[in-house]
């Protein structure tokens, strides 16, 4: 079996998500390429698009089609609606078109955070974190809490920074004027995040994106993370709360395993080959 994943350039973290897919790609002797141009589609017997808005992925789509490949589409959030800081809201309309339209003429629709399924149709994959790079490494942690995530001025983060606490804040979000407790942190490359992760107990992640990749990464190497976790969503989890667990680590492998998520995706393949 062949397979192309297709993204574009700037779909951030992407990168860090096939990796983690690669590995178990090859422990299964299967052959996968990344391509953030969605050329030489017909040389591949299955194609996988990561997110439904980007020109590679409707290129490679009607590239598929016109080679009568299947075709898997792939949303990862902002592809079905738009996160801000009063919640998740309808992308304007003609982003809900073309992505309504891509849904709707793939193959399979996979879905990679617990609340898409009240947006769209398809299958809920969790995404997979890398329990081999992300693991606790019992350094000596620092004593601190982490900030870590896109933060907004009207996301909440300022009204749960105590005065009485420090903190270490990585922001990738809007420039926020954090109180003098708060010392920012310049850019950490993503191989350099788990050594970063492990000088820390407790990390408050971006509230209005419960699951992100870094939450959970964060989990992978033993932190106790908060994100205000949607109540709603915990079905997902075996009614399990990723805020209140006291096994984080544990977390991760029940919900997150790559090599877990790995059979979910191979039997979806299957189906299509």
């Amino acid at each position: 079996m062949k397979v192309l994943h297709v993204c574009a350039p700037k779909a951030v973290p992407m990168q860090n998500i096939f990796d983690t897919y690669r590995k178990q790609f090859q422990r299964r002797g299967v052959e996968a390429d990344l391509s953030f141009t969605g050329d030489h589609v017909k040389e591949y017997d299955l194609v996988h698009g990561h997110y439904a808005l980007t020109k590679p992925v409707i290129g490679a789509y009607r590239s598929a089609k016109r080679n009568g490949i299947p075709f898997v589409l792939h949303c990862h959030g902002s592809d079905i609606r738009s996160i801000t800081s009063r919640g998740a809201m309808k992308l304007p309309l003609k982003y809900r078109l073309v992505s309504g339209r891509l849904r709707k003429k793939a193959h399979r629709v996979i879905l990679s955070t617990p609340d898409l399924p009240e947006w769209s149709h398809g299958t809920y994959l969790p995404n997979p974190v890398d329990v081999e790079m992300f693991r606790p490494t019992g350094r000596e942690k620092c004593g601190r809490i982490l900030l870590l995530g896109r933060f907004t001025t009207q996301g909440g983060i300022l009204e749960l920074i105590s005065p009485e606490k420090s903190y270490d804040c990585l922001n990738w979000g809007e420039d926020i004027s954090f109180p003098n407790n708060v010392r920012k942190l310049p850019f950490t490359p993503h191989e350099k995040l788990p050594e970063l992760l492990n000088r820390y107990h407790e990390m408050i992640g971006a509230l209005v994106d419960p699951v992100s990749l870094a939450r959970l990464e964060a989990m992978a190497c033993g932190l106790k993370t908060y994100t205000n976790f949607p109540k709603d969503l915990l079905q997902y989890y075996g009614f399990e709360d990723p805020d209140e667990t006291e096994d984080p680590r544990g977390f991760i492998e029940r919900y997150h395993h790559p090599g877990k998520i790995m059979d979910v995706l191979f039997d979806i393949y299957d189906s299509l080959l």
